[in-house]
């Protein structure tokens, strides 16, 4: 080594020491700035402002907890949305517990049953370290190599068929029109949209699963898009077919997320098929995502004001509520809008002072869960959802959000969240909440491993993947979340299977056209 050599190599240590004592001495800072503020905040009249104020450095801590996972994977650069863990935290868990909390914290949201929140100042607390815990065991099952490892023999044992974008926009459209047929069958049966049947059969099941055709045809056909990478008269029909059936469940559906599910097929259709987002398009798709949120909130509120309840109408009746629905909501003040959606997001966002309510009450409420038919929910979902209704006419519903409604919130009109870890609570107490998610994780990264990762995109896998993610509900129980990976993912292969034996055919026949 050269003196000159031996003097950079001095000079760059000492450039690197000094970087890292600058990071150091502005991270003292930082959390002397914020020591500051919460000095500030307990000693001067925000308390009696904000009688909630105390949640927001348990709430810092859990944002702190959330992104050691999240800088992780970004400094292994695997950071996407589309990745189970960065979705999973994403587009639910930070909005659900950090800013949602943030928002009963300043008041932004005042829930009528936080009076069943029993001791908040210990039970609130409680409830942020649990969600803690339980995302710490999601993060840990999901980065250890368990499910890489079983994922990896998976996807080598998977078909690898794949087949030009263009060879699916037919069958595509085929998939979209049976999934629409089928939605029109469960609303014409009254169970689309807010209305539930006042009896169940055996075969509603089977109904609702194929209902998803639609959403899996839509993935399918926004992938084909984006992957032709050109604009022209086909894919201008196509995204115009898109759009008017998204518009029409979306009026039909009554549903204040439904606005979520366009933004996560748009988004990862076009993440997956290898293009990536720029700032401004980053910029432009949060906008996009904020207005349709709002206009979500305010449209779906207003829908079940007008229809009242979940009772089942016909198919006119029900036609009726969608045009007054849109009547009113055209008709009303911009500004009182803007405000009754940003008040109803504020509430919908808070699921901090929902799962409180489990925390505060599941010990009490445990000996009343047999009579509900909601104990032990998660070993029975289990061990016997393999069973088809249609076999078990009898077979019990232990997962019921009406029923765990009217228990821990008295009120069995609507279906108020749960959560994994207020499940895993519910059955295990707190040593089970890490465990179970720390199972999850083991299972996401297992299908992202098998489908996604380290392999050469193709369709029908992605097509599987997207189903498979998105059918994973973060409000719900944590019983259903296997048995209803089961059931999608059973749907899902068949519309793959009818759809790639179509595009095989095209395929060929467009090869031997062309000659090649």
């Amino acid at each position: 080594m050269t003196l000159m050599q031996a003097a950079t190599e001095i000079s760059g240590r000492r450039n690197l020491s000094g970087d890292h004592t600058a990071l150091a001495g502005l991270a003292v800072m930082g959390v002397t700035a914020l020591l500051g503020l919460i000095a500030l905040f307990f000693t001067s009249d925000l308390v009696d402002l904000y009688p909630n104020i105390y949640l927001v450095p348990w709430l810092i801590g859990l944002a702190a907890v959330i992104a050691v996972p999240m800088l992780f994977l970004y400094r292994k650069g695997r950071f996407t949305f589309v990745d189970p863990l960065v979705f999973a935290t994403l587009s639910y868990i930070f909005p659900a517990f950090v800013i949602g909390g943030l928002f009963f914290a300043l008041g932004l949201s005042q829930p009528y049953f936080a009076d069943l929140i029993q001791d908040q100042h210990e039970t609130l607390p409680l409830t942020v370290m649990i969600v803690g815990l339980g995302y710490a065991g999601l993060s840990l099952g999901y980065l250890l190599p368990i499910g890489a490892k079983f994922g990896g023999w998976i996807s080598d044992w998977l078909p690898a068929s794949n087949y030009s974008p263009d060879s699916y926009i037919i069958p595509g459209q085929i998939l979209l029109f049976s999934g629409i047929m089928n939605t029109i069958v469960t609303l014409v049966l009254g169970q689309f949209g807010y209305q539930r049947a006042a009896e169940f059969t055996s075969y509603d099941g089977i109904i609702f699963f194929t209902t998803l055709f639609w959403v899996q045809a839509s993935f399918l056909l926004w992938y084909v898009v984006f992957k032709r990478r050109k604009w022209d008269l086909t894919a201008g029909f196509l995204v115009a077919v898109l759009l008017v059936t998204s518009l029409v469940k979306f009026l039909f559906s009554g549903s204040r997320g439904n606005i979520i599910q366009l933004f996560l097929l748009i988004s990862f259709a076009y993440i997956l098929s290898g293009r990536r987002f720029t700032v401004k398009q980053g910029a432009v798709a949060a906008i996009l995502l904020t207005i349709g949120l709002t206009v979500g909130m305010i449209y779906g509120t207003t829908f079940r004001n007008v229809k009242g309840s979940e009772e089942s109408q016909s198919v006119a009746n029900y036609t009726e509520n969608v045009f007054a629905t849109v009547e009113q909501v055209g008709r009303g003040n911009v500004v009182e809008s803007l405000t009754f959606g940003a008040e109803s997001f504020a509430a919908r966002i808070d699921i901090l002072s929902t799962l409180a309510v489990v925390v505060s009450n599941h010990e009490q409420l445990a000996p009343y869960e047999e009579i509900y038919g909601l104990n032990d929910n998660i070993w029975i979902e289990m061990t016997t959802f393999m069973i088809p209704r249609v076999l078990w006419p009898s077979k019990p519903v232990v997962s019921d959000p009406r029923r765990y409604s009217d228990l821990y919130f008295d009120f069995a009109g609507s279906s108020y969240a749960l959560t994994p870890f207020g499940d895993l609570l519910r059955n295990y107490g707190i040593p089970g909440v890490p465990i179970g998610m720390f199972i999850l994780g083991v299972v996401l990264r297992l299908i992202y491993r098998a489908l996604v990762e380290f392999q050469q995109p193709v369709i029908w896998r992605l097509t599987l993947y997207f189903m498979l993610l998105t059918s994973i509900s973060y409000e719900g129980f944590y019983g259903t979340i296997i048995p209803t990976l089961f059931k999608i993912g059973f749907t899902a292969l068949i519309g793959i299977v009818v759809v790639n034996f179509m595009a095989k055919r095209i395929d060929a026949a467009r090869r031997v056209s062309f000659g090649t």
